[in-house]
């Protein structure tokens, strides 16, 4: 049921939005999620700055607006076009249609359409059966650094209403609210989610993330390969091609496996729809009512995360310098200013989020993700896709070798753009692992600054492509084959030719079984990892989340904050049970949030330095919860927050394995600390098997 929620999330507004532009059924379907995400976009910032709460009644108007909009800029469209036919008629010119009208009643998008939904119910059905196998099943925590972020993300919003991305600030520095943006696409669809289904925030996101993922690069795939193809190669060759592409996509250990791993979700859902947005953009050169949709589109992949609006862009880019240029669809100044009007609606619409984004640039640039190898080992890595995390499963030859097939297809056919694309995004890639030694280096550096400079990420989009070439490399060749057989067939089964469009179908379905049989025995793998790994209780154990579950019923637990160690984790605590931490990230706050950073380097002298009981008494601090050991090796022990036994100013309630659990005794009168005390069941004064507690949770 939680799927079916979010597919009706992602696909109705987007389809009543499409239908308003008087878009075939088909294809008002199929841009659906990112026009849905663009009405997100727009509406969560608009009611972050008048103060209304994001909830499913919200998402609702807002699409009844954007659907009177859209339908009267449809009709604009239209009455246009009818008013220049009119005028072209009347001076005696020939009006031609856009599309040849044979072609108007092909049933081929079938076959893509079927296999982005088969492809996307096995990459989702294999991760939720390994995650279903861990502890706590689909409400596993996963034991990561984006994930903590994401999931307390989901709860913010649920309880606060605010979705709007240039206010999560108020979420990630709980001391003064200060100014901070992170798109909240994804976040406030799955807080919708959580709400409607009535699960918690940890269980919201790991269904949530799967579920987009999963229907996310296959559509992608699938749309950049219809770009790619769609002028040079005949409907069942095109149509073939895109399909097999999204059939393949779970072959790709980093399309989303290794994204849902690592929990880089935004950014792994929306780069992953980069390419539906780009083709869509594109298709509006030839039918102008999908111009809404290209322009939402745009705005709701940036708003998922702004990575994604550059991919799009760098696409379209390729494809307009390479191709539009060469061989124009309306005419070269009527494309160019098609494509500008689009770019700049997206931009505008977004101009205050990229503004504000901006000032996070000098952050975002200054991740590391070089390599110790010389530049041969680089050049092959990138080349083979062996990036960050993908390496672990080792090069996958018969894959690059369909996608070398492909890239030999395009060339004879002279379609150079998705392979000029492709040397460009493998120049970034190198660069990211080991830097140029000139100029170079510093614009790529620039350029791939986009992506934090993560050959990760920028491995993302090269598998994409790649992908794309594998569709072409098989669809083309096995369409090439029934043609073959056709003319060989035909003249004497067949005289009238009907027979080989059968054909063409039979090999198109062989092609689709096979790759999808190769998927059903290679990926498991794969999904092992996305579903499985980083879920053995690495930062929240079981005594953890008795812990908060002990917490959350104590006095003053919610109306103050709860002092907690960034670098723990146990910020968690905000997302399994709404514990108001002062950690919603595994990131220290430093210079933005003063005090509590000055809590973090003084805790230890609690009643004992006026200072800290100031800081403790602003903040409004009312327990302190330190749980060793840290996230990641290079963060040392904090021995401020590991010697709290000798500080006056606080109260040990609580101590089991791990955890231990401050009272700020200013915060409480001595016969509530007393009765926290009698309540505890782990309690300072006695070990852990000789309490009440044994009984019920077990020994440490």
């Amino acid at each position: 049921m939680v799927m079916l929620t979010l597919t009706a999330l992602l696909v109705v507004p987007g389809l009543i939005v499409g239908l308003a532009a008087q878009l075939p059924l088909r294809l008002a379907v199929g841009t659906s999620i990112p026009v849905s995400a663009g009405i997100v976009t727009i509406a969560t910032y608009a009611y972050g700055r008048s103060g209304v709460p994001w909830s499913l009644g919200g998402y609702a108007v807002a699409t009844a607006i954007t659907t009177v909009v859209v339908g009267l800029v449809g009709l604009f469209i239209s009455g246009s076009v009818w008013m220049w036919r009119r005028r072209r008629r009347r001076t005696g010119r020939t009006v031609h249609p856009a599309a040849p009208p044979g072609r108007r009643h092909s049933r081929w998008w079938l076959l893509p359409a079927a296999s982005v939904l088969v492809s996307a119910w096995l990459i989702g059905q294999m991760i939720i059966t390994e995650l279903s196998a861990t502890p706590d099943g689909t409400a596993n925590i996963f034991q990561g650094w984006d994930a903590h972020w994401h999931a307390n993300y989901i709860q913010f919003i649920h309880q606060t209403g605010l979705a709007s991305p240039d206010q999560a600030g108020e979420l990630r520095y709980p001391e003064n609210g200060a100014t901070l943006y992170y798109p909240s696409t994804w976040h406030a669809i799955a807080a919708l989610v959580m709400g409607l289904r009535g699960i918690g925030a940890v269980e919201t996101y790991n269904l949530v993330q799967i579920g987009t993922m999963a229907v996310a690069f296959p559509l992608g795939v699938a749309a950049l390969t219809w770009l790619i193809t769609h002028r040079r190669f005949s409907r069942p060759a095109v149509a073939t091609s895109a399909a097999v592409a999204a059939m393949a996509t779970p072959l790709f250990p980093g399309l989303p496996f290794v994204e849902v791993m690592v929990a880089a979700t935004p950014s792994g859902v929306a780069n992953g729809l980069a390419g539906l947005v780009a083709a869509v953009v594109v298709a509006a050169l030839a039918d102008r009512r999908l111009v809404p949709a290209a322009a939402l589109g745009l705005v709701g992949i940036s708003g998922v995360h702004p990575s994604a609006m550059v991919t799009a862009g760098v696409i379209v880019l390729f494809w307009w310098l390479f191709e539009g240029l060469w061989r124009p669809v309306r005419g070269r100044l009527r494309d160019f200013l098609v494509l500008a009007g689009i770019g700049l609606a997206g931009v505008l619409t977004l101009l205050p989020q990229i503004l504000t984004v901006s000032e996070d640039a000098d952050e975002i640039s200054a991740f590391e993700f070089e390599i110790d190898a010389d530049r041969a080992a680089v050049w092959g890595r990138a080349l083979t896709l062996q990036v960050r995390h993908v390496q672990d499963w080792g090069v996958r030859w018969v894959l690059l070798a369909l996608a070398v097939l492909g890239v030999i297809i395009l060339l004879r056919r002279l379609v150079l753009w998705p392979i000029l694309l492709w040397g460009g995004l493998l120049v970034v890639c190198v660069n990211s692992m080991s830097t140029f030694g000139n100029w170079t280096g510093g614009v790529l550096r620039g350029i791939g600054s986009i992506y934090y400079n993560d050959p990760r990420r920028i491995g993302v989009i090269l598998a994409i492509v790649v992908a794309a070439a594998v569709g072409v490399g098989v669809g083309v060749t096995v369409q090439a084959l029934a043609g073959w057989l056709a003319r060989l067939i035909d003249p004497i089964t067949d005289p009238r030719g009907t027979g080989a469009a059968g054909l063409r179908v039979a090999v198109a379905l062989a092609a689709l079984v096979a790759t999808g049989s190769w998927v059903v025995q290679a990926s498991p793998e794969y999904a092992v990892a996305a579903g499985a790994n980083q879920r053995a209780g690495r930062m929240v154990d079981s005594h953890d989340l008795r812990a908060f579950e002990w917490l959350s019923e104590q006095p003053q637990a919610y109306s103050g904050l709860i002092y907690t160690n960034p670098d723990e984790g146990s910020g968690w605590m905000y997302a399994t049970h709404g514990l108001p931490s002062t950690a919603r990230h595994y990131l220290q706050s430093g210079s933005t949030a003063p005090l509590t950073t000055t809590l973090f380097f003084s805790m230890d002298r609690a009643g004992t330095d006026p200072r800290v009981d100031a800081a403790l008494d602003q903040l409004g601090v009312t327990y302190v919860y330190v749980s060793p050991p840290n996230y990641w090796g290079f963060q040392k022990p904090n021995e401020h927050l590991l010697r709290l036994d000798q500080a006056p100013g606080l109260v040990k309630v609580y101590s089991d394995s791990q955890v231990r659990i401050f009272a700020v005794r200013a915060a409480f009168t001595e016969g509530e600390i007393a009765q926290i005390l009698a309540d505890s069941p782990f309690p300072p004064d006695r070990r852990t098997p000789l309490t009440r507690a044994s009984a019920l949770y077990g020994g440490e």
